[in-house]
């Protein structure tokens, strides 16, 4: 993501290095703005932290990791002329602010909202792991991959705490749970601009619309181990986004 900055920066550099003011003014094209992408964590109303504890049904519960991707990022412009921002990214709680985000040019104009899924898609699951570089988003060196079962699209890791600590897993995989958001909200580009996008771990136990998980109870799934509390954990993981367009 440093690297796209520094692009960039040059990119803009030459552009207004070729300008002379001998030819009377600048007729160069300038770039197309950039648009900042984060994604930020909550728990309900406040910001959320690796370590924390919460209370899902007053039950304290630690969060350790939260980690997913997030595909096919799309712009959408109310016609056939959408664009592909990015193909897949990858987030984590215990990642830095600057690492939970990344930077695209869009032109300037009207959009009509933002489209993107929770996993990724079929060809980029079914694909060979080997070719992705240590930093890529789909090396396997950020524990997402199951050699038998393709990519992990989501993680939530904690515990418990009860008399005993209870261990609470969810690996969430395979193509039935990948879950496509459709964010329909007119806004504009022009100079600088912000796209948040909020998670909220509250929403992930069933808050506002969701199914109620318990902890206590539901407490652990791979995916296969346990199909139908992965298909719930993945609708919910698809409730607990939220989007806060450039004003």
């Amino acid at each position: 993501m440093k690297t796209t900055y520094l692009k960039l920066g040059l990119f803009a550099a030459l552009l207004i290095a070729g300008c002379s003011e001998d030819n009377g003014g600048c007729n160069c094209v300038l770039p197309p703005p950039e648009v900042i992408y984060s994604v930020e964590f909550a728990n309900g109303n406040e910001s959320l932290e690796a370590g924390d504890t919460i209370l899902i049904d007053n039950k304290q519960v630690i969060v350790e990791r939260i980690q997913f991707y997030l595909g096919d990022v799309i712009a959408k412009q109310g016609d056939s002329s959408d664009i592909l921002i990015r193909d897949v990214e990858f987030f984590s709680l215990e990642n830095a602010p600057e690492d939970n985000q990344f930077i695209r040019t869009l032109a300037e104009g009207n959009y009509t909202g933002l489209d993107f899924s929770v996993g990724i898609n079929e060809m980029l699951n079914q694909g060979n792991t080997a070719q992705w570089n240590a930093g890529d988003p789909l090396s396997t060196s950020n524990n997402m991959y199951w050699p038998m079962g393709g990519y992990i699209f989501s993680k939530f890791e904690g515990r418990l705490i009860t008399d005993t600590v209870i261990s609470v897993i969810y690996h969430i995989g395979r193509e039935a749970n990948r879950r496509d958001l459709i964010f329909d909200e007119n806004f504009s580009i022009s100079g600088v601009n912000n796209v948040v996008i909020s998670f909220d771990v509250q929403k992930l136990f069933g808050a506002d619309g969701g199914t109620s998980i318990n902890p206590a109870t539901q407490n652990e799934t791979h995916t296969m181990n346990d199909p139908q509390l992965a298909s719930i954990i993945a609708d919910n993981y698809a409730n607990a986004f939220s989007v806060t367009f450039p004003q």
